[in-house]
């Protein structure tokens, strides 16, 4: 958080405008190759859980070997991909005529975007592997030193003179690999026997990856609906305004239930890892705890937003929204049955769920879109609002319960038949 806030002021004013507007329209390609592992990360999280809970070192050697070799490809096309697109269409073509005599330096720069993120892409696999064996401190250890490193640097190359988008994607997105690349020494030298992984690669290994994987990759671009969707209905249903302060409403909101997920994250592998060891009991604890936690985390939340929510907002992106408290109201009741749902979601998702979950997901999303462009038209942003809040609470609020109930039931059948 600290990195960002410091990085939009002061690469834009290093930068100046032209420059600014072509760094963002460039780093979208690092966005655009993050996509392409296809969800082998999470997918590898939970195949390394199973197979370590059952001391299995062979499947474990071999699902990492797995994930990397699909990730390190999938990278790689889409680094080519990109690299072919921005020499083939004119740039006033691709990025706008603004842009029209920049080709030379676009080239150039993309150059560095496609290494850096094929790197992070393909190292990332490192985290994942980590989550799978519980050990997530090593990688959040790892990032935190990375930023602050980057932050360090970003602010000596922007006080220093004009620095270059190059520099800058470099500062920002490259530090990052060297403590990823530390921890994939350090986890070898722990886990040898995962060099043998390569040795071990066979189908079945293969589409168990590659099916969870896809589940969770499934489950982040259907969330991209959640994150793009009612700001994409209001700018083709209402005025710039309304547009503008919805987003910005939307935008609190999204970075409370962001802080809530940081400590979710690591819930689901050490799931996977108790699912597979038969641990009921613990299950059971820690979901309750868990749902206990989060409701009064929801509960603090939500009402905080409503009572300081137009001020802060004002505050902090100096916008008077002080007529559209009712939106601010309606998006505080989304934000507590928000993270109910995301109680159950990662549950669901630790207990070999995650196609029903992704399943809701895009089920949930597309009724948003729908009750927005139905509301919208009628009553703007507290319309769109509405429309996020109704779309949780017609399908996945009431049915999750139900669904984590069988869940639990299900398992305690076959954990007494296994006894």
């Amino acid at each position: 958080m600290a990195l960002q806030g410091l990085a939009i002021p002061l690469v834009f004013h290093a930068l100046g405008t032209h420059q600014y507007a072509l760094y963002l329209l460039l780093t979208a390609a690092l966005a655009t190759i993050s996509l392409m592992d296809m969800g082998a990360g999470p997918g590898l999280s939970q195949a390394i859980a199973k197979a370590h809970a059952d001391g299995d070192q062979q499947s474990e050697a071999g699902a990492f070997a797995s994930a990397m070799a699909f990730v390190s490809v999938t990278a790689l096309l889409g680094g080519i991909v990109i690299s072919a697109v921005v020499r083939i269409v004119p740039p006033g073509r691709l990025f706008g005529w603004n842009f029209a005599v920049d080709q030379a330096e676009i080239i150039r720069v993309t150059n560095v975007c496609v290494l850096v993120m094929i790197a992070n892409v393909t190292l990332s696999v490192v985290d994942s592997a980590l989550a799978g064996y519980l050990e997530q401190v090593a990688s959040n250890i790892g990032n935190c030193i990375a930023n602050l490193v980057s932050t360090v640097l970003l602010i000596v190359i922007c006080h220093q003179g004009h620095p270059s988008i190059s520099q800058v994607i470099i500062v920002l997105y490259g530090v990052v690999g060297l403590s990823r690349l530390t921890n994939l020494v350090v986890l070898i030298y722990r886990r040898a026997y995962l060099l043998s992984g390569y040795m071990h690669l066979n189908r079945s290994t293969w589409q168990a990856l590659m099916s969870t994987g896809t589940a969770f990759w499934s489950i982040q671009a259907f969330c991209m609906i959640e994150q793009y969707g009612g700001t994409y209905v209001m700018a083709h249903l209402a005025t710039v305004r309304a547009t503008d302060t919805f987003g910005l409403a939307y935008k609190a909101i999204s970075l409370a239930a962001s802080a809530v997920s940081i400590f979710t994250q690591p819930l689901w592998p050490a799931l996977t890892d108790a699912l597979s060891r038969r641990d009921l009991p613990w299950i059971q604890r820690v979901s309750r705890k868990t749902r206990t936690s989060l409701m009064l985390i929801a509960a603090t939340l939500t009402f905080a937003f409503a009572i300081v929510g137009t001020a802060g907002i004002e505050l902090i992106w100096h916008v008077d929204i002080t007529t559209d408290r009712t939106l601010i109201y309606v998006l505080a009741v989304y934000l507590f049955v928000n993270i109910w749902t995301h109680y159950h979601y990662i549950i669901l998702e630790g207990l070999d769920r995650v196609w029903i979950v992704a399943g809701l997901i895009f089920l949930e999303n597309c009724t948003m879109v729908v009750f927005g462009a139905a509301l919208v038209p009628r009553w703007g942003g507290v319309g769109m609002a509405a429309g996020y809040l109704l779309a949780s609470l017609v399908l996945p609020a009431w049915i999750l319960p139900r669904i984590l109930k069988a869940r639990i039931l299900d398992l305690g059948m076959h954990t007494n038949e296994a006894l």
